[in-house]
């Protein structure tokens, strides 16, 4: 700054000076180039200046760039180890709680009866539920649908009177026949049980039937049931 006003100040002097003392005008022109020459060196050096101070701002907006960069990827790591952290939580949780799974039901909800016969297989729905601990079993359906990958044990029960019908069931696994209870004769009560353990993967369904032309009774006392519960995991 004081060297732009330098410059102004001493052409008025110069040119006062040139005007009264005409033999002075050689000694301004020197002047004034020297002026020239500090204003180009200074001119040079802020040139210099500035190119520092973009090479800096250049600099520092890479390092902020590459800053930014491993701090997303540092992020993301930690987000796919909070993933896998709580999908473990997850599956030790469903495997706490599937530890603990049992039902047992019979077949009428109220009241006493025989059930069939029929011209066709029926899938038998047990609907007075006594246990179902982890909910595996579905009364309205008579399904039970396996919630993680185990052993587990079911027994089976079955009561009728005797006719020219007997008293059958037969325990699927995912519709594929496993065993079978089955009793008949012309008079008086008969009873029929089995029971069974199984490796069941997850998903996979256990259910009861009754043959066609079969007839089951139950009542209040509950003759006809159906039970499972999981032995252990695997």
């Amino acid at each position: 700054m004081e060297m732009k006003m330098f410059l102004p100040l001493l052409l008025l002097v110069c040119s006062v000076s040139t005007a009264e003392h005409l033999t002075k005008q050689q000694t301004c022109t020197q002047d004034i180039h020297a002026v020239l020459r500090k204003m180009s060196a200074w001119v040079a050096a802020l040139k210099v200046e500035v190119q520092q101070l973009q090479r800096d701002n250049e600099g520092m907006f890479t390092e902020l760039q590459s800053l930014r960069g491993a701090h997303a990827a540092e992020l993301a790591a930690v987000k796919v180890k909070a993933n896998m952290v709580g999908n473990q939580v997850e599956a030790l949780k469903r495997e706490r709680e599937a530890k603990h799974l049992a039902f047992s039901a019979s077949l009428l909800a109220s009241g006493q009866g025989h059930t069939g016969p029929f011209n066709t297989h029926i899938t038998l729905i047990f609907k007075h539920v006594v246990t179902n601990i982890g909910n595996a079993y579905n009364p309205n359906t008579g399904l039970f649908t396996a919630p993680v990958r185990g052993v587990y044990h079911f027994q089976f029960h079955i009561f009728g009177h005797g006719s020219k019908n007997p008293t059958s069931a037969v325990l699927l696994k995912n519709g594929e026949q496993i065993f079978t209870s089955w009793t008949s004769q012309p008079a008086r009560s008969q009873t029929a049980s089995n029971g069974v353990s199984l490796l069941l993967e997850i998903g996979d369904v256990v259910f009861m039937r009754m043959w066609a032309n079969s007839r089951i009774y139950d009542n209040q006392s509950h003759h006809t049931t159906f039970s499972g519960h999981l032995l252990f995991t695997m």
